[in-house]
C-alpha cells in the first residue's frame, strides 16, 4: 500500500520510464499497480500544477490547475480501496522549491509515499542539459554555458525558481539536494536514488532498477519495448537549432514554439538523424567527479536506498575523436529555408505526423 512519486530528475530516463509505465498499465493494474494514464497528461500537468509554470511551458492556469490534486486523488482511491500500490510522477517536479514539495506531498498524507530520484553521470548530463535549453529557444553555445553554468556554481541554494542564485545545471542535477527537497518529512529509507547505467548497459537494466526502488513487479513490463524515448540531438543537428533560435526570435507564442519547433521539429525530426552525440570536454571531468562523490556520501549518510553501481556515476566525458558540442550546422540543411518551414507549420497549425510516437505522448 505504497505510492511511488518518481520526481525525476530530467534527462535521466525519465521519459522512457513513463512510456513503458503507461504501455504496460493494463498489465500493472491486473498485479494491484495503478499508473494513472486518463486523462492523457495528466502527470505533465500535475507537475506544471506544483511548480506554477504553466507560463514556461506555454499552457494556460486553467489547464493545470488541481491537476496535482487530480492525480494525486485517483492514487489515493487505488491504495485505500484495493489496497494496491501506484506511481505517479514526472521529471517537472525536480526542481521544486521545498515549500513546493511540501505542498505536493501533503495530498498524500496518511499514505506510504516512497520517493524516487533517477541520476545520470555529469558528463552527459551537462551537454543533454545545454541541449534542451536549446529546444526550448536559447541560442547560447556550449562555451557559454560552462561560463555562465557549470564552472559558475555559486553553492547550494533554493535555486533559480525560488529567486536564487545557483546556476540552473547545479539545482537540476543535485541529486542529493532533490531528494533532501521531497523526503524531509519522510523516513530516510523512503528516499530512493536510481542510478542510471553507464552507456553500453544491456538496454532493460535501468527498468530493473527503477522497478526494485518502487517495489514493482519487474517481470510484467517488457523493458525492451519500442517507447518513446527523449532522445539527444548530436552536436551539428543543435548548432542548427540554435541559428534557428536566433532568427526566429520571440515572433512565435510559446506554446506553437513548444509544439512546432521543441516537439515536432527537434524532438521528431532532427532527433531522428544518424548524428554521433557530443562530449562534455574532459577539462571539466574533475568538477563533474568531484561533486558527484559529495552528493553520493550526501545521499548515504542521509541513509537514503541507491540502487545500482555508484561507479556508473562516473563522469562520461570527451575522448579523442568524439565531437565537440560547438560545430557548424548540417551542410544538408539551410536554416533559412528551416525557419520559412516552421513559420509555415505555425501559421497553418497543422502538426508534422507523429506515428513514432505512442497515443500516451502528451505533454500539453
Amino acid at each position: 500500500m505504497r505510492v511511488v512519486v518518481h520526481v525525476g530528475l530530467t534527462k535521466t530516463g525519465t521519459t522512457h520510464l513513463q512510456g513503458l509505465l503507461a504501455t504496460h498499465a493494463p498489465a500493472l493494474l491486473g498485479a494491484g499497480v495503478l499508473y494513472p494514464t486518463q486523462p492523457p497528461g495528466l502527470h505533465f500537468r500535475g507537475a506544471v500544477d506544483v511548480r506554477g509554470s504553466a507560463e514556461v511551458f506555454g499552457l494556460a492556469p486553467q489547464e493545470v490547475d488541481g491537476a496535482w490534486q487530480r492525480l494525486c486523488a485517483q492514487a489515493r482511491e487505488h491504495v485505500e480501496t484495493t489496497g494496491g500500490d501506484a506511481v505517479i510522477g514526472h521529471e517537472v517536479l525536480a526542481g521544486a522549491t521545498p515549500e513546493q514539495a511540501d505542498r505536493a506531498l501533503r495530498a498524500l498524507e496518511g499514505l506510504e509515499v516512497h520517493v524516487v530520484v533517477t541520476a545520470r553521470d555529469l558528463g552527459r548530463q551537462a551537454v543533454a542539459h545545454w541541449q534542451e535549453r536549446v529546444k526550448l529557444g536559447e541560442t547560447r553555445s556550449f562555451a557559454d554555458f560552462e561560463r555562465e553554468e557549470l564552472f559558475a556554481d555559486s553553492g547550494r541554494d533554493r535555486g533559480p525558481d525560488a529567486g536564487g542564485v545557483r546556476p540552473r545545471f547545479w539545482h537540476g542535477q543535485d541529486f542529493a539536494d532533490t531528494l533532501r527537497r521531497w523526503t524531509f518529512a519522510l523516513p530516510p529509507e523512503r528516499g530512493h536514488l536510481v542510478v542510471c547505467p553507464a552507456p553500453g548497459a544491456p538496454g532493460e537494466e535501468l527498468w530493473r532498477r527503477f522497478a526494485e526502488a518502487g517495489g514493482l513487479p519487474e517481470d510484467l513490463v517488457d523493458a525492451t519495448a519500442d517507447v518513446r524515448a527523449n532522445s539527444s540531438l548530436g552536436a551539428p543537428e543543435v548548432a542548427l537549432l540554435r541559428e534557428v533560435n536566433r532568427r526566429l526570435g520571440d515572433s512565435m507564442p510559446t506554446d506553437v514554439r513548444h509544439r512546432v519547433v521543441k516537439r515536432e521539429y527537434a524532438e521528431g525530426e532532427l532527433a531522428a538523424r544518424d548524428s554521433a552525440p557530443a562530449r562534455t570536454p574532459a577539462t571539466a571531468a574533475g568538477l563533474l567527479a568531484d561533486r558527484t562523490r559529495a552528493w553520493l556520501e550526501e545521499v548515504v549518510a542521509a541513509g537514503h536506498v541507491v540502487h545500482g553501481a555508484v561507479d556508473d556515476l562516473e563522469p562520461v566525458v570527451a575522448g579523442p575523436g568524439d565531437p565537440a558540442p560547438d560545430t557548424e550546422p548540417p551542410a544538408d540543411l539551410d536554416p533559412e529555408r528551416v525557419v520559412a518551414m516552421l513559420r509555415t507549420r505555425a501559421e497553418g497549425g497543422s502538426a508534422q505526423p507523429t506515428a513514432r510516437r505512442p497515443r500516451w505522448w502528451r505533454r500539453g
